[in-house]
């Protein structure tokens, strides 16, 4: 299951490759059983009912050990994406076999050279450096423009396989003051926990304008 994870945290860090700079660590003290909420970068978003959230050791463990090797490779380091919150509909190592749908965040500071590529730039981007990987794609959508809690992000849709298992992956990215660059990512193969991270996507609000 761990494997999983691995690959997606390597799909999220690639839509900011290239484009950031250092970011200071955020302790993620505020990342309660059924909600995560951030008060530095003033976000907060709420966990779908009975889903598990990751521990902070969990979280970094796995984002460590799935960038580390893409960073390196590229000469980024770690403090340029920050993971911040992950909620699966299964405990780690639970469902052995099975995918496991999710949600996560990360946020990354854009460079001068960073902020002139667009969002939409970003995930076409992306889909280059994913040449070579473990993951297939089927199918991807266009860049389109949306809306949560009277904020603006940019999203787009992949039709993703990795080791047999078939599944679709949203992507968010939002801009914010200070020039912080957001990416929301869930992943999910099922009606149900579609219905259940789109909830969870629109409890997502930003206080920060």
């Amino acid at each position: 299951m761990a494997s999983q994870w691995f690959i997606l945290f390597v799909t999220v860090c690639l839509v900011r490759l290239g484009c950031t700079g250092p970011i200071l660590p955020l302790d993620n003290q505020h990342a309660l059983d059924n909600y995560y909420k951030n008060t530095l970068l003033d976000l907060s978003i709420e966990k779908p009912d009975g889903w598990y959230k990751m521990t902070d050791d969990e979280l970094k463990s796995i984002f460590q050990a799935a960038t580390g090797p893409l960073l390196s490779n590229n000469n980024i380091t770690s403090d340029n994406v920050i993971p911040l919150f992950a909620f699966s509909k299964y405990q780690l190592g639970i469902h052995i076999g099975k995918f496991n749908p999710n949600i996560n965040g990360v946020v990354s500071k854009l460079t001068d050279e960073g902020m002139k590529e667009s969002e939409c730039d970003s995930f076409i981007s992306s889909h280059k450096l994913l040449e070579g990987t473990q993951l297939t794609t089927t199918n991807i959508s266009y860049c389109a423009e949306v809306n949560f809690d009277g904020k603006t992000f940019f999203s787009q849709i992949s039709h993703l396989s990795v080791n047999g298992m078939n599944f679709t992956q949203v992507q968010f990215v939002r801009r914010s003051k200070h020039n912080y660059f957001f990416t929301f990512t869930m992943d999910y193969d099922d009606e149900i926990s579609k219905s259940e991270l789109d909830n969870t996507m629109k409890s997502l609000k930003f206080s920060d304008e």
